[in-house]
């Protein structure tokens, strides 16, 4: 009898203990878990979408404040799991900012977030400091700002001024000046204090910015499409079992091969690839879109994540890309169904979506994806994001032919590559000490310090070359290029791709993945303002971790050293 009742104790124990561990029981006072399991999509998702709330200007400028605080797990909630993260507002995903040209944007920071004590900034910069050979001290994980992607707007004074801190418990209000010019299309903005980039983006501090159509110069079609439009912020959020993102090393890429096993063996289990944390759009786990048959939706994919590769497709529809990183393409690209658009971190494709005449489900999905194409150079599996619901009800909508939106190009026929005049280089370096301790995160062979700054003329074209590199053969097990994603604020720059047709176009982005050995050439202009901003890798922690460099263009002639 003792016997029965013991290994009953025993059985007892064992399922309390697995109850406890997945966050099935919560000990009184304790935090709340998120187990590292699959989350279950038909419980905590396939909910209706919904685009993120709208702040829209008003009178020419919009006067709003973004509060950065901790969320509360009472209703930031994902996958069942409470959340306790950097945010705006609380929210999971940023308000949408909509301007027009000329508007002014005044938006007040209230940076709410805790004040860290010594110990705490010392833990979160040896963080760091153990992962990666630092040149200057980073910000602290609650030291925050914020950066418009894409804008081409003033980066000084309080403007889009990256190299400004806002510490916890202070204010600081922003004012961007939108040019009359400014390129019409689908911005975003985010957190991009050096040192918390990673941390905070990875909690979902962005949003959208969209510079928004002007309805009496658009193709009909167009403002058809753009009524029911979405947005759709791709985000990959991270949190730990407790809610929380603390740890940078989180945001690191984990075991290439993300079994059970190794995933417990390297202690990475927080990281992405064995977190089962999924790609949320604003928010949300697998939304529904509910579409009529021949309705014809304009959809802004902003790709959000601080590390992901996302290969954008809708079964059975085609993809009919009218601009890329916020500048209109002035045609239609059209891509086959099954043929997905390339989503890396911080690209923006806006899409039309004509629904099929066939009522019922389509996936929504990130295509599977081998190695040599994806950021984190491991294959990826097929992830659902979202589900295209079409029903009996009939629209039958138009499409804006090519020749309708030739006229929407900002920049007409520029080609860069026949005016560029000088050249400048980016080398992207990642690699190790010899003991495989602490690596490189390095822009020309050198680590982020702001006082280390490349100088620019104003209005000069210029080719800039990009590649990667990485260790030496010297170096035991050396790390090789490995593929990292250009960004440059303030201006867009000029790049040849294949289009639908596999012939060579010119496409204008200001974020690109780059992939070493290789070298890619990409073509731009300095115009319109002086003073300093960055370029950087958009591997979120890639960059907080060194990987940037300061730009300074200048109104005066610059006399190049022989």
């Amino acid at each position: 009898m003792q016997q029965w009742w013991m290994k009953g104790a025993c059985y007892l124990w064992i399922i309390l203990t697995c109850l406890f561990s997945n966050g099935a029981i919560a000990m009184a006072g304790s935090p709340p878990h998120c187990p590292y399991l699959p989350i279950d999509i038909d419980k905590h998702g396939k909910q209706p979408f919904q685009n993120p709330p709208d702040v829209r200007a008003v009178d020419g400028k919009i006067d709003t404040t973004f509060t950065v605080q901790f969320s509360d797990g009472k209703t930031a909630i994902l996958g069942g799991c409470p959340l306790k993260l950097r945010t705006y507002d609380g929210k999971l995903v940023g308000p949408t900012l909509r301007v027009s040209q000329g508007d002014v944007i005044n938006l007040m920071l209230k940076n709410r977030l805790p004040e860290e004590t010594p110990d705490e900034v010392q833990r979160q910069f040896d963080q760091e400091s153990q992962s990666a050979y630092l040149d200057t001290m980073p910000a602290s994980f609650n030291t925050t700002n914020v950066h418009y992607h894409g804008m081409h707007v003033s980066p000084v004074g309080n403007s889009d001024n990256v190299l400004l801190t806002i510490p916890p418990q202070s204010d600081f209000l922003y004012e961007v000046k939108v040019p009359m010019d400014h390129p019409i299309g689908s911005y975003w903005y985010h957190a991009h204090a050096h040192g918390s980039t990673a941390i905070q983006v990875g909690s979902g501090m962005a949003g959208a910015l969209i510079v928004e159509d002007d309805p009496d110069t658009i193709p009909a079609a167009l403002h058809a499409a753009n009524v029911n439009e979405k947005v759709f912020v791709l985000q990959t959020i991270l949190y730990n079992r407790q809610g929380e993102l603390n740890n940078i090393t989180s945001l690191f890429p984990g075991p290439s091969d993300p079994t059970p096993e190794n995933c417990e063996k390297q202690d990475a289990m927080d990281t992405w690839n064995c977190s089962h944390r999924r790609i949320t759009i604003n928010g949300q786990i697998v939304p529904v879109i509910t579409m009529k048959r021949g309705e014809v939706q304009r959809w802004r994919l902003i790709d959000t994540a601080f590390r992901e590769s996302i290969f954008f497709a809708v079964e059975a529809h085609d993809l009919h890309e009218i601009a890329l990183d916020g500048n209109y393409l002035g045609r239609v690209d059209t891509w086959k169904a099954g043929t997905p658009i390339e989503l890396q971190s911080g690209y923006r494709s806006d899409v039309l979506i004509k629904a099929s005449d066939k009522p019922g489900e389509y996936r929504i999905l990130d295509k599977a994806a081998s190695s040599d194409k994806s950021l984190r150079q491991i294959n990826e599996p097929e992830n659902l994001l979202a589900i295209l619901r079409v029903t009996d009800e009939i629209d039958e909508m138009a499409l804006p032919t090519s020749e309708e939106m030739a006229a929407l190009a900002p920049f007409g026929d520029t080609n860069l590559k026949d005016e560029a005049v000088g050249v400048q280089e980016v080398v992207f370096r990642l690699g190790q000490d010899a003991k495989g301790k602490k690596n490189y995160f390095q822009v020309n062979y050198r680590a982020f310090n702001p006082s280390h700054v490349r100088q620019l003329e104003l209005e000069a074209v210029d080719m800039w070359s990009l590649t990667t590199v990485g260790d030496s053969v010297a170096i035991p097990n050396p790390i090789p290029p490995t593929p990292h994603v250009f960004h440059i604020h303030v201006n867009p720059f000029q790049w040849e791709r294949s289009g639908p047709d596999g012939k060579p176009q010119m496409v204008w982005k200001d974020t690109l993945l780059v992939k070493g050995p290789t070298v890619t050439n990409v073509y731009t202009k300095y115009h319109d303002y002086i003073g300093k901003y960055v370029l950087h890798c958009h591997i979120l922690d890639h960059e907080d971790l060194g990987m940037m460099e300061v730009l300074d263009v200048v109104n005066t002639p610059i006399v190049q050293s022989h």
